[in-house]
């Protein structure tokens, strides 16, 4: 953001303000100000040269002291507003197959897909403990074992292990586990995938020894069933021949081992088709944060991927889905920090070895690593991920409705007012205010109801919510609007807050018409673009030439979506949301069509409302927020 986009056109200076207090409240608690260091300062140059008003200006002034103050301490190091600019050559050749950015990115894939294959392999082997005799567990204990063994060069092979062997104990849930994540270890490797297949191979062909006189036992088992005797005189001679050769195991067995290991074979065949194969093309375009290769770096975080790779060595800190992160060198390894939680990356370690998982319970990332370079991972439920942001975008979007003068919004800023002991500024909140939401970019609006949305969300989680639906209250009656609007309001922060909307799966599909009852629809997305149709709108999302997604919609600019965003035309609001390659839209029409008013909806969102509760898209803006 240059202090031209400060500047150009815009007359809202209390936001501006309100935004600097925010950027250097972050400052100041050790956090990377959203949109970075170079923001702040080009944004606090905007504001000394602009014609604030005197109760502004002492504003700016005393956070300007502090953020002052914190650069004499020397915590944080002072940014130029404007670099001196470095030639940057047209064209860059790719980092080749063989560099070490390259290699690592490999591993790291290698490592990620080895994780999801253990996930898979343990749900898999739960389903297997429910065998009667749990065939296919004990050829998986076998073939884990008879590749060990070929590993440590040990000749004798293992035969597969008899029903209720108690040298094995297959039936405790443990000793599952350890054979399960062995067996996933040595898939790793090519070399271990090769030991698995011949392993595997092995038992299918003879699943344990024959008995040295098994075929003179069946050839006179044969002819005593052909002699011409009564049945219980013959059955008495064929079990007296079974008493003369007495059996280790029952040769019956056999089938059922081998179907088991056909069956095996065939499950491993699926999960080795995902795994990640070299190529000769080297790290992809624009897919590492602070890469070494100019045409591999990643120019900012993508919010709406599950995957982030940063070479550790090109920075110190990012922020990747709302999480701040910061990293530095210790000794041969490195630390990572996510908020509060700390953890050491060792780079010594195996690979099935070298992850971890950090953060919250609720908000866990695993991590990666291979030599400089780390790959986060969210670790968690992604129909639960986008279902969260699909109910904060609900919310977003009651505040962007401009209906009595963007009556919501005023009302979220002036309970966010309250919530953090101030005074409602009346003055400043009055329908005139309106106006320059109206002549605001969409870009910059909606990055203000969100940041006001996730700041007021965080206030619910931390306050009773009777606490939060009362300041909401009292708000709503200083500005004089009515305790409808403002119980509609806290519902929907409420939902945003702790209830994720239910979706349904994602399909593959390139054209897809958006259902009038505000529902939303999910898409698997792939390379080819996906146009979104309601009436006769159509939007359509394809990739950019940075490999980012790109929402287009005649008519007015593309935007970028990353996790979430919301495209306001007239009469019509389309809502997209977006965890990976899932992808969810919904469309909303200013004028619903009529329903029963019987049918349940949800508290708290457009349905319950007056007409007007419309929806909109993301960046970062000043709101509440100081914790």
């Amino acid at each position: 953001m240059t202090a031209l986009l400060y500047t150009f056109c815009v007359t809202y200076w209390a936001e501006l303000v309100e935004l600097y207090e925010y950027k250097v409240a972050d400052a100041v608690d050790g956090r990377v100000p959203r949109g970075g260091r170079r923001s702040l300062t080009e944004l606090r140059d905007a504001l000394l040269s602009a014609p604030l008003e005197p109760m502004l200006l002492r504003r700016m002034m005393e956070c300007d002291r502090q953020y002052r103050n914190l650069l004499k301490s020397g915590s944080v190091a002072p940014v130029l507003s404007r670099p001196a600019s470095a030639a940057v050559p047209e064209w860059s050749a790719p980092a080749r197959a063989d560099s070490p950015e390259s290699q690592s990115w490999e591993e790291l894939q290698r490592m990620a897909w080895h994780t999801r294959l253990k996930a898979s392999l343990l749900e898999l082997a739960q389903l297997w403990g429910r065998e009667p005799d749990r065939t296919t567990l004990r050829v998986l204990y076998t073939v884990q074992e008879n590749a060990e063994r070929e590993c440590r060069s040990i000749g004798t092979r293992l035969a597969v292990p008899a029903v209720g062997d108690p040298l094995v104990s297959l039936h405790d849930p443990e000793v599952v586990t350890d054979i399960t994540v062995g067996f996933a270890d040595l898939l790793l490797t090519e070399e271990g995938r090769l030991r698995v297949r011949t392993a595997l191979s092995a038992a299918h062909e003879e699943p344990f020894a024959r008995h040295p006189d098994e075929d003179v036992m069946e050839a006179r088992i044969a002819a005593a069933e052909r002699e011409r005797l009564a049945p219980e005189a013959r059955a008495s001679l064929v079990a007296a021949l079974r008493a003369q050769y007495p059996q280790a195991r029952d040769p019956r067995e056999r089938p059922a081992i081998r179907e088991a290991a056909r069956q095996l074979q065939r499950t491993l065949d699926d999960l080795l088709a995902a795994a990640p194969s070299a190529t000769m093309a080297g790290t992809p375009s624009h897919s590492i944060l602070y890469a070494q290769a100019p045409q591999s770096a990643l120019p900012t975080p993508d919010d709406g991927k599950d995957q982030l790779v940063i070479h550790l060595n090109g920075g110190q800190a990012a922020q990747w889905r709302g999480m701040d992160l910061r990293w530095q060198p210790i000794g041969n390894n490195w630390q990572l920090q996510f908020g509060p939680h700390v953890a050491l990356l060792r780079t010594d370690l195996p690979a099935s070895e070298r992850s971890t998982l950090i953060g919250p319970a609720r908000a866990q990332i695993r991590v990666f690593i291979s030599g400089a370079y780390v790959l986060l991972s969210v670790d968690g439920r992604p129909e639960e991920d986008i279902g969260r942001l699909a109910s904060k975008a609900r919310a977003i979007a009651l505040l962007l409705d401009d209906n009595e003068h963007y009556a919501n919004l005023r009302l979220a800023r002036a309970a966010a007012q309250l919530m953090r002991g101030g005074s409602v500024d009346t003055a400043a909140l009055g329908s005139s205010s309106a106006e320059k939401y109206a002549s605001a970019p969409s870009e910059t609006l909606v990055a203000f109801a969100r940041k006001g949305v996730e700041a007021l969300m965080s206030r619910i989680q931390r306050s009773a919510p009777s606490n939060v639906a009362t300041g909401i209250r009292m708000a709503a009656e200083q500005l004089g609007l009515t305790d409808d609007r403002a119980i509609g309001l806290h519902q929907a922060l409420h939902i945003a807050t702790f209830t994720p909307e239910s979706l349904p799966s994602p399909a593959a599909m390139t054209s897809v018409q958006l259902p009038h009852a505000r529902q939303f629809v999910s898409v698997l997305l792939g390379q080819d673009p996906v146009t979104l149709r309601s009436g006769e709108r159509a939007l359509t999302l394809r990739l950019d030439y940075k490999g980012e997604l790109a929402a287009v919609l005649p008519g007015h600019p593309a935007a970028t979506l990353h996790d979430l965003l919301v495209v306001r035309v007239p009469g019509l609001s389309l809502l997209l949301v977006r965890q990976g390659t899932w992808l969810a839209a919904a469309a909303l029409h200013d004028a619903p069509p009529p329903s029963d008013p019987n049918e349940h909806t949800l508290p708290g969102t457009l349905e319950n409302k007056s007409p007007g509760y419309n929806l909109s898209h993301t960046m970062h803006a000043p709101f509440d927020t100081k914790n």
